[in-house]
């Protein structure tokens, strides 16, 4: 018979830095703050140690002892993730929500083992522009072609947020700690998956959605870090996807004027900044008449918020999901048990996309934003 010891999980140092990293410290930091020297938390991470002094490293970095003893996780690597600005991030502030989006990742994959959510349906750049035969494809292009596709017409779309999901987007929140970082993208498994700073306007959110949304079609496979033009085209295919010029430029009569900025972006759901800039694009604005409008907006406070601006789109995916979980006995912290992440973690990554308030089980906050035509999404249970 075999001994007790043989059953015994065994401590795994690749989750000991994956949690290091997500707290944003160095070895040094860790080390003090478990008094001891750097040279043994680097001992810790390289598995020279069997037992390390699990209590004491859970406590300083405020994760489950039950984390350190888990199999590797699936980790996101940083060429597979379209970054807003890389270069504008310290390498401890992207290992910071990679090593989140790792740990997320794992809660959409229990998502996926117990619910049937929506078939991925993101057409890559190449679909998109298939018909395109005479001249070099652009991200207009392939925008106004997935509006074909999706049969959105050259209408406003309701709700980006319905709208993605409904399409098999797995959209989530970046905890308070790190909203300096803007939205990012990838593809895993062949599901696509976007994290949202969800303390912006509703209004930016909805472009953040449509430009990540640039990215998973039309950047698929490709690095798109420290490389302007990819954000260009992806700001370019949000621009068009939100405000597509057969729906826009007929309401355009004459000289359009700030007043009518006012009354195109609560119309189309978008920014009174990125209104201006839809309308210099399609040259139906002076060069002038932009750098006015937009000095005139940010002295105004739109550069920052968005006055008067539309109702915060909620994830009705997740609402839905929590909702089974609840009937089936599976609370928020047996939930984040399960997977070993941090309470706190798993429960900020929800605030400002669905739940309203954290307590011994997370609530629902009500959807005042119209869903898209065909509703949100509906889940049933995997039997």
């Amino acid at each position: 018979m075999l001994g007790e010891s043989k059953f015994q999980p065994e401590f795994n140092p690749n989750r000991l830095r994956l949690a290091r990293e997500r707290r944003g410290l160095t070895k040094e930091a860790l080390a003090k703050l478990c008094d001891v020297t750097r040279r043994a938390v680097t001992d810790w991470e390289s598995g020279k140690v069997e037992n390390p002094p699990v209590a004491r490293i859970s406590h300083a970095l405020e994760f489950p002892e039950s984390f350190f003893f888990g199999e590797d996780l699936d980790e996101v690597r940083v060429d597979a993730v379209s970054f807003r600005a890389l270069s504008n991030m310290t390498s401890r502030q992207v290992s910071r929500v990679l090593s989140h989006a790792s740990m997320l990742r794992a809660f959409s994959s229990w998502i996926d083992g117990r619910y049937a959510t929506p078939d991925v349906d993101v057409p890559s750049f190449e679909e998109l522009i298939a018909s395109f035969e005479d001249a070099e494809p652009s991200p207009v292009d392939a925008a106004n072609s997935l509006r074909r596709m999706w049969s959105l017409g050259a209408r406003p779309i309701p709700d980006m947020l319905a709208l993605l999901e409904s399409r098999g987007v797995r959209v989530l929140g970046l905890p308070s700690d790190d909203r300096e970082v803007d939205a990012f993208s990838f593809w895993h498994e062949n599901r696509p998956f976007v994290f949202l700073n969800a303390s912006k306007s509703a209004e930016r959110l909805r472009f953040d959605l449509a430009h990540e949304l640039g990215h998973l079609c039309i950047h698929r496979d490709v690095r798109t870090n420290r490389n302007r033009q990819y954000e260009l085209d992806a700001n370019t295919f949000a621009s068009t996807l939100l405000m597509p010029s057969d729906g826009l430029i007929p309401q355009l009569v004459g000289n359009p004027s700030l007043p009518d900025v006012m009354e195109l972006k609560a119309y189309w759901k978008v920014s009174a900044t990125a209104m201006v800039r839809r309308l210099h694009q399609l040259r139906r604005i002076s060069d002038w008449q932009y750098r006015t409008w937009m000095i005139d907006l940010s002295e105004r406070g739109f550069r920052t918020s968005e006055p008067n601006g539309i109702p915060r789109e909620q994830s009705a995916l997740l609402r839905q999901v929590l909702a089974l979980a609840r009937e089936d006995g599976w609370r928020t912290e047996r939930i984040s048990k399960e997977l070993g992440i941090p309470r706190r973690d798993f429960t900020e990554a929800f605030l400002g996309l669905t739940v309203t308030s954290v307590g011994a089980g997370m609530s629902a906050a009500p959807t005042s934003a119209p869903p898209v035509p065909s509703g949100p999404p509906q889940l049933r249970a995997v039997r």
